[in-house]
């Protein structure tokens, strides 16, 4: 059998009830005779929780076989499916105490290479400082190759050490997965970098991915974070940030010189993307002057703009796809309110419009996840508007469709998204996403406000296993896009520098009162659930607006920012981050750890005990401070968890325990309403 089928869920089984003695006698027929309505049972918190069945799913060149992550146990586990048969194979299997899989994709056809992440205590010397934690414990990246056939398992990159103070210690690059070209007409290499002989800066490496043998090809230079190699091997740029800006250079044999792009820039640098198909030219993702980023080509000799192959002027365009073979555009994506497709390639886009209308349910939100060498064969992600995250096998020359997974089929009804916009008190225009549950009447609603993290990131109608989850259990979901967030443009994004916990708070807090007023929400039955920057908002309303809450739930947030700030210090482009914070008295007004005092609502907060994103010290210390203060704090610390939720035990557990906790304060209030508040003394 199949390990990977999955397992039958036995429906538990009620007793039979015993009699009511209290019922009438005389009639006892009539008492039988009574219809009886029990409420459904919320589905189990933890069929929200699962894993997605299938990720990082990749096609061989050939278009022969798929590769994916599939999720079986803890965690995600390599297998692979011969599309003639449909037949899978166990390629590789994870160990969740010490490692797991990333992602996988096809080196040539008959090898697989895929990223781990693995576990480590290490020495406060043996680590780069701009990833120490304070009880030595992060995660290192690696490299793993193995045969179709599930042989030949190589871990790639050799161990190596180097001399420090006249002693020899064990260094390896915390790194070792930064592959920069696959090498198109090369079955046997591919080009990475690693920080393998400086700390701080890498060097480019041509690695066999059969023996392991590993080639210097570009030796690092103290100014140079990133390189940039064409399918064919050749370093054609290079970009580096030498504490105040983000440069960007040509490359030829080795040398560098930089190029001026200054003027393309914005708020944010240019971003180079691909080297162009004739090797001279560099598609990057720029301002050219306008409020919104857009694709452009310049000519690496000169930096001159010499096309812009699409901009608009309200939403940021950063991600472009090329063809393999031809290195041609193929389409670039963005997000307005949904996601958008611009096609330069017409053969591919009527494939595309052609299966897009087949897909069941009229999903909004189709993917191109994979295709192969001769794009005949493609693999399409598809969810949104009411459908579940869905993925299919589009087979042009055959003219077939074939699902291949769906992901979360045992949460029930999925609610639609809808995208909205309301007004902040200062009349700037919020988007945002409003989702209902699925309920008789029309409200008011017990509702949370679900703001995401970043903050320079943004919300969609994709859809999300959090917000599906609140439905299930009957609350309203607003998920603010709040000044500060990313893709609307520089002049949206730079609204929100220097305002955590101020402006950006009150976008968060204008969201409540409009869903409020709009007769959405019951204003007795709130609670503010976020992670990551998210979560950090959560811990601020927690003492600044206590009152417009029962609750508010803390996955991984910030809660030091003077703490966070000496983080980013350490760490790439650390110092612009930092001029995204305020400073002095404004940073300690918006530090919820300086203010446990003022709490005023119970909270809950969990952290990953090796998130590499906000140190587990923020939620440590501010849940002693809070303990301390007698404030009411329910802490989840996940050994071996991340950012991410990646361990299916820490999700499942992390679900069940906001499920309780939500459920104790988003009941029915009391007479007495928010003067009574859980966490108010």
């Amino acid at each position: 059998m199949n390990i990977f089928s999955l397992l039958a869920i036995l429906s538990a089984r009620l007793p039979y009830p015993r009699h009511n003695r209290s019922c009438c006698t005389s009639l006892a027929l009539a008492c039988l005779l009574l219809p009886v309505t029990v409420p459904a049972a919320p589905l189990p918190a933890a069929n929200f929780a699962a894993l997605p069945t299938a990720t990082s799913l990749a096609l061989s060149p050939d278009g022969q076989h798929l590769v994916a992550l599939r999720a079986k146990g803890d965690t995600y586990h390599v297998v692979l499916t011969h599309l003639g048969t449909m037949q899978s194979t166990l390629l590789m299997a994870a160990d969740p105490e010490k490692f797991t899989y990333e992602s996988c994709r096809f080196a040539n056809n008959s090898r697989v290479v895929c990223t781990i992440l693995t576990y480590a205590t290490v020495k406060t010397d043996t680590l780069t400082t701009g990833y120490q934690y304070k009880d030595g414990r992060t995660i290192f990246t690696h490299l793993l190759a193995v045969d179709i056939d599930g042989s030949n398992v190589l871990q790639l990159v050799p161990k190596t050490k180097y001399p420090k103070n006249g002693r020899d210690i064990a260094w390896n690059a915390q790194n070792q997965s930064d592959i920069i070209s696959w090498l198109a007409d090369d079955k046997n290499h591919l080009l990475m970098q690693i920080a393998r002989e400086d700390r701080h800066h890498p060097s480019v490496y041509k690695l066999n991915i059969n023996n392991n043998k590993m080639t210097r090809v570009q030796q690092f230079k103290p100014y140079i974070d990133t390189w940039l190699a064409d399918h064919q091997g050749n370093i054609r740029a290079a970009a580096g940030f030498d504490g105040k800006t983000l440069k960007a250079y040509r490359v030829n044999d080795g040398r560098t010189t930089e190029i001026d792009l200054a003027y393309l820039g914005g708020t944010n640098p240019p971003i180079p993307l691909a080297s162009a198909a004739d090797g001279k030219s560099l598609w990057v993702a720029a301002n050219n002057g306008a409020d919104t980023m857009g694709l452009h080509r310049i000519d690496l000799q000169t930096g001159k703009k010499l096309q812009t192959l699409y901009s608009n002027a309200a939403y940021d365009v950063t991600h472009l796809v090329l063809n393999p073979a031809s290195q041609q555009p193929m389409f670039a994506t963005y997000y307005s309110t949904t996601l958008n497709y611009l096609w330069f390639d017409a053969d591919l886009h009527q494939a595309f419009a052609e299966v897009a209308q087949r897909l069941p349910g009229a999903p909004s939100h189709v993917a191109i996840v994979s295709i192969d060498s001769s794009q005949q064969k493609i693999i399409l992600q598809a969810q949104g508007n009411g459908t579940l995250p869905t993925s299919y096998l589009l087979d042009r020359q055959a003219r077939t469709l074939t699902k291949l997974f769906a992901d979360y089929a045992n949460v029930g009804t999925i609610q639609p998204v809808t995208p909205v916009v309301y007004a902040a008190r200062d009349g700037r225009q919020i988007p945002a996403y409003l989702s209902l549950p699925a309920a008789a009447d029309k409200g008011p609603f017990a509702t949370i406000i679900f703001p995401h993290g970043g903050p320079a990131q943004r919300d969609t109608d994709a859809f999300s296993y959090w917000v599906q989850f609140f439905h299930s259990r009957g609350y309203a979901v607003l998920q603010p896009n709040f000044r500060g967030s990313s893709g609307y443009g520089d002049e949206f994004q730079v609204a929100g520098y220097q305002q955590w916990g101020q402006t950006a708070q009150d976008d968060v807090i204008d969201g409540l009162d409009w869903m409020i007023a709009q007769g959405y929400t019951d204003p007795q039955r709130t609670c503010l659930v976020g992670a990551s920057y998210g979560g950090y908002v959560a811990n601020v309303a927690a003492y600044k607006t206590p009152e417009k809450f029962r609750c508010a739930v803390s996955f991984a947030g910030v809660a030091d920012l003077d703490a966070q700030a000496d983080r980013w210090s350490l760490v790439f482009m650390g110092g612009t981050a930092i001029k995204r914070l305020q400073k002095g008295a404004l940073r300690d007004a918006n530090s919820p750890i300086k203010h446990v005092a003022e709490i005023a609502l119970p909270l809950l907060v969990v952290h990953g005990d090796i998130d590499r994103r906000v140190m587990v010290e923020q939620s440590r210390e501010f849940v002693a401070a809070l303990q301390a203060a007698g404030k009411q704090v329910t802490y989840i610390e996940q050994a071996n968890g991340n950012h991410h939720l990646s361990l299916q035990r820490h999700r499942t557990e992390f679900f069940e325990a906001m499920d309780q906790f939500l459920a104790t304060y988003l009941q029915q209030p009391t007479k007495a309403g928010l003067d009574e508040q859980p966490g108010q003394k």
